[in-house]
């Protein structure tokens, strides 16, 4: 028997997961908020969008919250990092005992600032929260076409929940609807497996003048990563890796664990494999500097490795030129403003006690 999913944020992911769950199976409604800009009027008209060649109709299209989430079993988050709160503002008060919340898209502590407003607006409902490091698609919505292109599945993402003790029940749902999600120990080692962080800002920066100059022709993963760019990539690798051997967590490579999620193919040069991806070679962009690629990848990952870090003992001397460097070009405080473990109420512990609080729901336990 299929799940009643109702999916949250109507962009690439969200809309391709909403025709993907329909094929397996499963009741989908997709929510597009009323102040999005997109034009989604031909979904909106016939309930279709086309995929793999044929239409697939889903359940339902609304732009109604309450709707949205009323009955439903699981409810998909596939929305950017910097969204977690305010789209979580409007669905708490609507939240219902049981439902499970999948925060699919790139990992960033999402699911106890979840619960963090839940606690505010909400305590008393019983849902259970979880995030992958990453979204569990490389795809593209043509509106044009009303077509959803999947352009490959993450083949080994990693899922936690938080708190850290409900993660094989909410993987028991979930693995429902994937065959590629495994269990982390906690949500700061989904955090630090988002790969967007050491991809995305230093070699955007330092392709500036270029973004600047004739964006909407620049292709990162093709073009603005070379021999030396590759290198802060490197470096900002080998700082994550620090992190999370001191929290004894698995330690693989950029490089390894792209290839073990199917985006690179085996090789011997990290920059070969960004430049021949098949999955990401051909995707766009950032056509400017206030692009996800940088406001996003520093303010929500960066700024806050750097905390797991600080808190940790480890020097992220890299990473924290890249957040300077990224605020001087687009004139904010990325060190003031971005998502850090202190914001999140979480001070002065070592490693341990780190990864022992994530066990348990510090806004309720």
């Amino acid at each position: 028997m299929g799940l009643k999913i109702s999916i949250f944020g109507a962009g690439h992911g969200g809309i391709t997961a909403a025709v993907d769950m329909t094929e397996r199976g499963h009741t989908v409604t997709l929510y597009q908020s009323p102040q999005s800009r997109k034009d989604l009027s031909k979904i909106e008209e016939t309930g279709e969008i086309n995929f793999k060649g044929s239409p697939v109709k889903i359940h339902r299209f609304t732009r109604e919250i309450s709707e949205a989430v009323h009955g439903h079993d699981v409810l998909m988050l596939a929305i950017p990092s910097t969204a977690v709160e305010p789209v979580a503002e409007n669905i708490a008060p609507y939240l219902e005992d049981g439902q499970y919340v999948l925060i699919n898209s790139a990992s960033a502590m999402c699911s106890i600032r979840f619960k963090r407003v839940l606690h505010n607006m909400k305590a008393d409902v019983d849902v259970k929260v979880g995030e992958t490091m990453s979204l569990t698609y490389a795809s593209r919505y043509h509106p044009e076409r009303n077509e959803a292109e999947l352009i490959g599945y993450n083949k080994h993402n990693l899922f936690a929940a938080y708190p850290s003790r409900h993660t094989e029940e909410m993987l028991e749902v979930f693995n429902r609807m994937y065959d590629h999600l495994k269990p982390a120990e906690n949500i700061i080692e989904t955090t630090l497996n988002n790969g967007n962080p050491e991809s995305h800002p230093g070699p955007s920066i330092l392709n500036a003048g270029r973004i600047d100059y004739a964006g909407d022709q620049f292709y990162l993963y093709k073009e603005g990563i070379t021999e030396h760019t590759v290198n802060v990539i490197h470096r900002i690798d080998q700082e994550r890796q620090a992190i999370c051997e001191a929290l004894g967590f698995e330690v693989l490579s950029k490089s390894k664990r792209s290839v073990r999620s199917g985006y690179f193919e085996e090789s011997e040069s990290l920059r070969e494999q960004y430049n021949n991806s098949k999955i990401l070679r051909e995707i766009l962009g950032p056509t400017d500097l206030e692009n996800r690629y940088v406001t996003e990848d520093v303010s929500n990952g960066l700024v806050l490795w750097a905390s797991i870090g600080d808190m940790v003992g480890v020097d992220t001397p890299v990473m924290d030129s890249i957040i300077t460097l990224a605020g001087v070009l687009l004139e904010r405080d990325y060190f003031k403003e971005g998502v850090t473990l202190s914001k999140l109420g979480i001070e002065k512990v070592n490693s341990e006690e780190l990864n022992q609080l994530m066990k348990y729901d510090s806004t309720r336990d």
